[in-house]
């Protein structure tokens, strides 16, 4: 079986669909096709492309880098004219059984070949256990554990626990088995990110162009940006993640502050999402790598690029002079707001509470059934504390607390383990996520948990690699 899987991989017609998946136009046909359908509400047509392109990935590419596309650009396959929340059209799309029907068998056809390439990677034994691997296999336990022996506990919990797990180690293996750590596997990434990027920014643009009622008498309402596939918040979010990925660019490449310009207008697009988790996402990672770029640039790179973060400011400070009375009145309604808690402060009380009842593995993901902080139009999905930490202690309680702990303290174990440009930029990414699931949940609502996943079975792919720019070689050079 294994020759002939081997045949299979050298065949003409393989060997092109993997070169083009491979190649640069990979990611901008998707992101035209994702544009064109969300668009015109082709969902399914979306859905079976991305489907598509999943199975070329597994089985015709040696190297699954690509699959970073995919974990992008799933977190926006659902349309305004066919979402089911009711901040869109609440449409009844997804339920008709014609509809339905396709979407299981799409997502069954890209479970089986995971699956499949799992246990291939395993058979020809390129997975290899190791402490980072064993930490999530802990969590997944924690996961798993979630409400055990608590009367609330349901079906569903262990559902979502198993779901949570199965995501954690197939994509995880997925890519530290198949990723070949070298300084193009970064750029790639972070090329994936940029073109992501750009199709958000087109869609915040398009929102700002046509949505009625965004501004009216001098105030911003932040509550019409809705995206049929998620909110504000969610937009801002991705924007976020994808800050690192200009900078990268613009640290490792000739000319690199042609990227510098675009990583300060992601920025800008984030603060346009007009979310407080976002905005305190850009700001934090921005300064960051503001700071890493002027580091690792020297001379004449050094000057150019702070001549461009100086006229950004410049052009940022004229636009809130014209808009100062929108964004004064912004400013205070999101402060005010803040100093009631914005109900983050009652759901953190209300997980320590809950913790309180069931302190050694938490009262379960769907124990807040009461409370008004689902993911809307999509009911599967529980009901989260809005925040990493505050969520593993009340669902989890102190086993899941105490596992992500762990979890935690080994990525930055990893990270020390070889310091290169390319493990920074992902250190930055994963961490942008993180620092904004402190106000959120992000990591557990399904398509977000694809990007932090491969991100982490990234970085651990990449902890032996000391080619891709080393940091301890590089740092202070001069361009």
């Amino acid at each position: 079986m294994i020759k002939g899987i081997q045949r299979f991989k050298n065949s003409p017609a393989v060997l092109k669909i993997s070169e083009f998946i491979g190649s640069r136009w990979f990611p901008v046909a998707l992101a035209g096709v994702i544009l064109l359908c969300y668009y015109l509400g082709w969902d399914m047509v979306m859905i079976w492309f991305v489907a598509i392109c999943s199975v070329g990935i597994l089985t015709t590419c040696r190297d699954t880098t690509p699959a970073f596309v995919i974990f992008l650009f799933m977190n926006i396959i659902i349309s305004m004219k066919n979402t089911p929340s009711p901040l869109g059209a609440q449409s009844d799309y997804f339920i008709r059984p014609e509809i339905y029907g396709q979407v299981a068998a799409a997502i069954c056809m890209c479970v089986a070949f995971l699956v499949a390439r799992n246990v291939y990677d395993v058979i020809t034994k390129k997975f290899r256990p190791s402490p980072m691997f064993y930490g999530i296999c802990a969590l997944c336990a924690a996961f798993l554990l979630n409400g055990a022996f608590t009367p609330e506990y349901t079906a569903m919990n262990a559902a979502y626990g198993l779901f949570l797990s199965a995501v954690f180690v197939c994509i995880y293996l997925l890519i530290t088995c198949n990723v070949k750590p070298d300084k193009l596997t970064y750029q790639k990434v972070a090329y994936y990110c940029c073109v992501f990027s750009a199709v958000l920014a087109v869609e915040l643009i398009v929102a700002y162009c046509t949505y009625d009622g965004l501004f009216v008498d001098g105030k911003a309402n932040r509550g019409k940006l809705f995206f049929g596939w998620g909110m504000y918040n969610t937009i801002g979010m991705l924007l976020c993640v994808c800050i690192p990925a200009w900078f990268y660019l613009a640290v490792t490449r000739k000319n690199g502050f042609i990227y510098t310009f675009f990583g300060l207008a992601n920025v800008a697009f984030a603060y346009m999402t007009m979310s407080r988790q976002s905005i305190i996402g850009a700001f934090v990672v921005g300064i960051v790598c503001i700071v890493w770029l002027l580091i690792c640039r020297g001379g004449r790179d050094r000057l150019i690029n702070l001549c461009i973060v100086a006229a950004v400011a410049v052009a940022a400070a004229a636009v809130i002079a014209v808009n100062l009375e929108v964004i004064k009145n912004y400013i205070l309604d999101m402060l005010g707001n803040i100093e009631e808690g914005g109900n983050r402060l009652m759901l953190w009380k209300r997980a320590m509470e809950d913790f309180a009842k069931a302190p050694l593995f938490g009262v379960g993901f769907y124990y807040l059934k009461d409370l008004d902080a689902g993911f809307v139009g999509l009911e599967i999905i529980p009901k989260m504390y809005h925040s990493t930490l505050f969520q593993m202690l009340g669902a989890c309680g102190a086993a899941g607390l105490a596992a992500y702990a762990v979890h935690r303290v080994q990525t930055i174990i990893s990270l020390f383990k070889n310091m290169s440009l390319g493990r920074i930029y992902i250190a930055i990414t994963a961490g942008t996520l993180l620092i904004i699931s402190l106000f959120d949940n992000h990591i557990f609502y399904i398509f977000p948990t694809f990007i932090y996943v491969g991100f982490l079975g990234l970085f651990k792919a990449t902890e032996g690699d000391f080619q891709s720019h080393p940091i301890r070689i590089k740092l202070f050079s001069k361009r």
